[in-house]
């Protein structure tokens, strides 16, 4: 019985996790499918604590703050919600950008770490592996 559950609880993490994957892939899609590309510059970089408790500090995200001009001729600044561990680019870095036209803050930077859908696809990977873990439970009674 206690492996049926643990299955159970594990299949909705997977799944979990899998759907998670599938919203920020459709998502960086559907930026890209509309992004403008522009020349621009990091400007800063912005801590964002991940929350994930780790010895001695909380791990964090470097995300660049980013200024570039819109094909309009606009100068934006505006702060990525992509960013890593190192940090994807330097302060002073000179970088390609991606924005939305529509709302020329909502920026990356263009790189395929940048679009996002490599998140999703490390999200949906760790989601098919924590289901396959769940039917190994439930199945060979391995626990």
């Amino acid at each position: 019985m206690e492996r049926i559950v643990l299955g159970l609880i594990l299949e909705f993490v997977g799944l979990h996790l899998l759907a998670q994957g599938q919203a920020v892939r459709r998502a960086a899609r559907a930026f890209l499918a509309t992004a403008v590309r522009a020349e621009g510059e990091v400007i800063a970089l912005r801590v964002s604590r991940t929350g994930v408790a780790q010895r001695p500090r909380p791990a964090h995200v470097y995300l660049p703050v980013l200024r570039f001009r819109t094909a309009d001729g606009r100068v934006v600044e505006a702060r990525s919600p992509v960013g890593g561990n190192p940090a994807p680019a330097a302060k002073g870095d000179r970088v390609g950008v991606l924005y939305d036209p529509a709302d020329p803050r909502d920026v990356r930077i263009d790189t395929v770490a940048g679009h996002g859908t490599t998140a999703g696809r490390v999200l949906m990977g760790l989601g098919a592996a924590v289901l396959a873990v769940a039917v190994g439970v439930v199945v060979s009674g391995v626990w």
